[in-house]
């Protein structure tokens, strides 16, 4: 358990300086409005005073007195006199602090959820490929609206804090037993609520932990719903999320709320008995005239203020640790190193001729992992069509990633147009390329916004145009909104087939100069396969293409295929050359295919 309160520590720490790092550039709008709390409070603290007076000159006045104010008015007309007044202060300042706090809550926690986003995008390929990234943006989400409501907490009690020491100092003045009094009431509940905050520091992170958890599992069931359904597996799935979240995740919430209600039942009974005996006290010194009537209500009114702050503190902390623990989580997100772009003197010429080279390249993706190419050498010239084949795993899609720059080789070279990829301007290497994948991305937006990804600057004719040689101009023209027409998530209101030619078009549109089909067809029946092969063949045409494919029938056409096993180039040649040779690994391949073995 010790051992656990250190690493809380350190965590809880790691959290105040993430913290302090996403609101710092508000600061100043933060300063703003704690001179602003600290004004509204100073006329907050001498209103019991005040109030306190004004019954002592009521009273003067019902005896007949004269008193007289150094304005020739009335006492008691003098002191209603400064009560409007910081009345009207206190007020006033409170109404132009909640408007500019609304506001800059709005902006700390948007801010926050901008620079989250932003820096996922930057982040390289392999960070969300091992990342649970419904849970990486849930954080990010947590920690926005977490800092802003942190921050309103704090502007909040600082100025409350000056309250209570200047009704400390007009207290003592008035009576400095009674002053004790109250003070010793907030030390006891200053020293049970540091009690309190290493074990529930503790507590809070583990519940953060176990629902990070229980979230990522669950988000990850959600995004596969169709094999859970095709299995029949939803009782099953039901089943582990009650139990994650109204079970573990629960019994970890409802422990530390039964703490932190442990705390507010003692708080009370600390608040209670200390006004009790206040007031107690004050009556008692009134009837022997140690102080009087209006010093009893300026006191009794202290005695109310002293606590209001450090209940509110106590009610809060649970909302200020959760925060700080989300912060810490979060910051494990933002301490990512985003992708290098553009390192220094880095090309990004506007046209390439689409030449590749592999010089000794070897890679894996950890130190730990084992190599997924090794010693790889190969060039391919402009506008040549090359095919990758093998057995799944063996690197095919690893060469293809390092040719747009995801990843780098960990031995060797990969250049593009005799320039080493670590050199180029990635975001520039990277219009110079599409690809056609398997499984074909599509948002939630128009066929035209879906065609014009990438592209964003290109007319409707132009649209229309790729739309055209991808053959899906037809299928469009047969839809009520025509391109205006939405896809839906993840363009489920499509086929597989149109979801491609949707693909084919976006890479159309791009004109690029290297073209990558990762397995464009394998998921087609033979009819729109035969429709989306005519569309690659126009895409095709002078340029660099690169070919993966499982099903050998779509690399007859190829004029140099790389045969890939166990992360080396075993065999290069056409498929008229490669299955000549006897025993080969691609003649085995085919004739498993053909159904020969």
């Amino acid at each position: 358990m010790e051992e656990t309160v250190k690493i809380e520590e350190g965590e809880m720490g790691k959290g105040i300086r993430a913290l302090w790092r996403h609101v710092k550039p508000f600061k100043r709008d933060l300063w703003i409005l704690s001179a602003l709390g600290l004004v509204s409070a100073a006329a907050n603290g001498f209103v019991p005073y005040i109030t306190g007076r004004f019954f002592d000159a009521l009273i003067l006045l019902s005896r007949g007195e004269v008193a007289a104010s150094v304005w020739s008015l009335p006492l008691w007309g003098t002191l209603l006199i400064f009560w409007a007044i910081t009345q009207i202060i206190a007020n006033n300042i409170d109404w132009v602090m909640d408007r500019m706090r609304r506001r800059v809550d709005s902006q700390i926690h948007l801010a926050i959820q901008t620079h989250g986003l932003v820096h996922l995008f930057r982040l390289p390929l392999s960070f969300h490929k091992n990342a649970h990234i419904d849970g990486v943006l849930q954080k990010i989400s947590n920690l926005g609206w977490r800092a802003s409501a942190i921050m309103r907490m704090i502007v909040q009690f600082i100025p409350q804090l000056l309250s209570v020491l200047l009704g400390v100092i007009l207290a003592a003045s008035i009576n400095g037993f009674l002053a004790s009094v109250l003070l010793a009431g907030v030390l006891l509940y200053l020293i049970l609520l540091s009690r309190v905050l290493r074990p529930s520091a503790a507590q809070d992170s583990a519940a953060h932990h176990v629902w990070n958890e229980e979230w990522n599992d669950a988000a990850e069931v959600v995004h596969q719903i169709e094999s859970v359904k095709q299995a029949g597996a939803e009782e099953y799935e039901e089943r582990n999320v009650r139990e994650g979240f109204l079970v573990k995740t629960f019994d970890l919430w409802y422990r530390l709320e039964r703490t932190w209600n442990n705390v507010s039942f003692y708080q009370r009974t600390i608040v209670f008995f200390t006004q009790l005996a206040v007031f107690i006290f004050s009556v008692k010194f009134v009837g022997s005239g140690v102080i009087t009537v209006g010093e009893l209500v300026a006191l009794n009114g202290y005695a109310l203020m002293f606590f209001g702050p450090f209940v509110a503190l106590g009610h809060s902390w649970q909302v200020i640790q959760n925060g700080i623990t989300s912060a810490a989580h979060a910051e494990k997100i933002f301490e990512e190193p985003e992708e290098i772009y553009a390192p220094k003197n880095a090309v990004a010429p506007e046209t390439i001729r689409g030449t590749v080279e592999f010089k000794h390249v070897s890679f894996h993706y950890g130190e730990s992992q084992p190599v997924v190419l090794s010693h790889i050498n190969f060039s391919v010239s402009p506008g040549e069509i090359v095919a990758f084949v093998g057995e799944s795993g063996v690197g095919k899609s690893t060469a293809i990633s390092l040719i747009s720059g995801y990843y780098f080789p960990m031995k060797g070279d990969v250049l593009i147009d005799d320039v080493d990829t670590r050199k180029w301007n990635l975001a520039a290497l990277r219009k110079h390329i599409a690809v056609v994948p398997q499984e074909v991305a599509l948002f939630n937006d128009t066929i035209k916004v879906n065609i014009k990804y990438g592209t964003p600057d290109a007319t409707d004719q132009e649209v229309q145009h790729a739309a055209k040689e991808a053959h899906i101009a037809e299928f469009i023209a047969t839809l009520p909104n025509g391109y205006d027409t939405m896809v839906g998530e993840r363009g489920i209101k499509l086929s597989v087939g149109q979801k491609q030619r949707v693909s084919i078009a976006r890479a159309i549109l791009r004109n690029p100069s290297i073209l990558i089909l990762d397995e464009p067809t394998s998921a087609l029946d033979a009819k729109t396969e035969q429709i989306i092969t005519k569309a690659l063949e126009r895409l095709m045409k002078g340029r660099t293409t690169f070919i993966i494919a499982h099903r050998l029938s779509t690399v007859r056409k190829a004029s140099k295929i790389f045969v890939f096993e166990k992360g080396k180039i075993v065999e290069t040649g056409t498929h008229d050359e490669l299955i000549a040779k006897k025993g080969g690994t691609y003649q085995n391949l085919y004739h498993y295919q053909i159904g020969l073995h």
